[in-house]
C-alpha cells in the first residue's frame, strides 16, 4: 500500500484488546468496528489501496495494439475498452483502424467444372523418380548370403533390397522348392 505514484511499502498493524473480567476476548461486533476504524485511519494516512488507484500506463501505438488484439469488429474493440484492457485513446485508434479496413467482399461462387465421363489417367512417374534396376538374383544371394525365403524377408525388412528384388528372390525360392519336390517324387517313383 502507498500513495499513488509513491514507493510501495508494508504496513503492519497490531491491535490489543483488554481481556474481559471472565478472561474472554472481544466480541465479533467489537472486532468488526475496530477493523473498520483501522481501515479508515490507514486510508487517511496512505490513500486508498493501490487496486482502486487508476493504472498509470502510457498509450500503446497502433502496430502494437493490432499485433496484441488483432481487432476485426467494432464490438470487440468496445469490449476491450469496457473491460479496461485499453485506454480511451487506444480505443479511438483501434476504432479508426477497424473502420478504415476494407470490408472483405464475398467472392462470387465459381461455376462448377464439368465432371469428365472417364477418369483421368495417372501421370507416369518421371525418369528422375524411377527406381534403380533390380540386381540379379545370383548377386543378391551372394552379397547377402541368402539361403532361404525367410532370410530374404529379413534383408528386405532392413531395407537393404528393394521390393522388386525381394519378389525376384521369392520367385527364385518358390521355383527351387517346386523343382526339389518334383525331383524328389520322381526319384522315389524309380525305386
Amino acid at each position: 500500500m502507498g500513495p499513488p505514484g509513491g514507493a510501495g511499502g508494508v504496513a503492519r498493524l497490531t491491535v490489543r484488546f483488554p481481556a474481559g473480567p471472565d478472561g474472554s476476548g472481544p466480541t465479533p461486533a467489537e472486532l468488526r468496528a475496530t477493523l473498520v476504524a483501522l481501515t479508515e485511519e490507514l486510508e487517511a494516512l496512505v490513500g486508498p489501496p493501490l487496486a482502486a488507484a487508476p493504472v498509470g500506463r502510457t498509450d500503446r501505438d497502433l502496430p502494437e495494439l493490432v499485433e496484441t488484439y488483432r481487432p476485426r469488429q467494432r464490438e470487440l474493440v468496445d469490449l476491450l475498452r469496457d473491460d479496461g484492457e485499453i485506454t480511451p485513446a487506444e480505443h479511438a485508434r483501434l476504432v479508426q483502424y477497424v473502420g478504415d479496413r476494407p470490408v472483405a467482399s464475398v467472392p462470387e461462387p465459381k461455376a462448377l467444372e464439368p465432371v469428365p465421363d472417364r477418369p483421368i489417367a495417372a501421370a507416369p512417374i518421371g525418369a528422375e523418380r524411377s527406381l534403380p534396376p533390380a540386381r540379379p538374383v545370383a548377386e543378391l544371394l551372394r552379397t547377402y548370403q541368402i539361403v532361404s525365403l525367410k532370410q530374404a524377408g529379413a534383408v528386405r525388412a532392413r531395407r537393404q533390397i528393394s521390393f522388386a528384388e525381394y519378389m525376384a528372390l521369392k520367385r527364385h525360392f518358390e521355383t527351387a522348392e517346386t523343382e526339389a519336390k518334383g525331383s524328389g517324387s520322381s526319384s522315389e517313383a524309380g525305386r
